[in-house]
């Protein structure tokens, strides 16, 4: 996996077996605000990807191939699950996961995000969903809908600056 191009479409194979295998977990990394780095706001879960020998490999070194071939959302279903199988087992947690730009660019993608988070809608307050953008949203007006809709199901929404700066341009 770590000597594959960034292109090789076998990262998508290499996670969808896996999430197959239950071989994909979460590390939760602690979001502070600016001002006041004593304070957690949430625990941010990336991806970590267990290999058949045992390895960890971290986000940075599977997530930006499944970004470049669109494959993201992919990961980012399994993810929401695990994110609110945490959230489920410790009552008193606030836990976030970044979204990529493929995940609410197409609703189709979007709508298996959502509907997960409907069906365990208790957890949804205490659910952070951070929207980073690595390219220019192609339709902003949907950005803004799925952001809104995020909102209603009673999450609490976070975006990356350029995010928002992109999607309140329309770039």
């Amino acid at each position: 996996m770590l000597d594959l191009d960034l292109l090789d479409e076998r990262h998508v194979s290499i996670v969808q077996e896996a999430i197959a295998e239950d071989r994909i977990g979460l590390v939760v990394q602690n979001m502070h605000t600016f001002d006041g780095p004593g304070h957690v706001l949430y625990g941010e879960c990336l991806p970590r990807l267990t290999g058949r020998d045992g390895t960890k490999h971290e986000d940075t070194v599977f997530v930006p191939a499944l970004e470049a071939l669109g494959a993201a959302p992919l990961l980012s279903r399994h993810m929401i699950k695990l994110v609110l199988d945490a959230l489920e087992s410790d009552p008193l947690s606030v836990l976030g996961y970044s979204l990529s730009d493929d995940n609410v660019s197409d609703p189709a993608n979007w709508a298996h995000i959502r509907d997960q988070i409907a069906a365990r809608s208790p957890l949804a307050s205490r659910l952070v969903l951070r929207f980073t953008a690595i390219r220019p949203f192609a339709d902003a007006a949907l950005v803004s809908a799925l952001l809104s809709e995020a909102r209603a199901l009673g999450c609490r929404v976070a975006t990356d600056d350029l995010a928002a700066e992109r999607s309140s341009k329309g770039d």
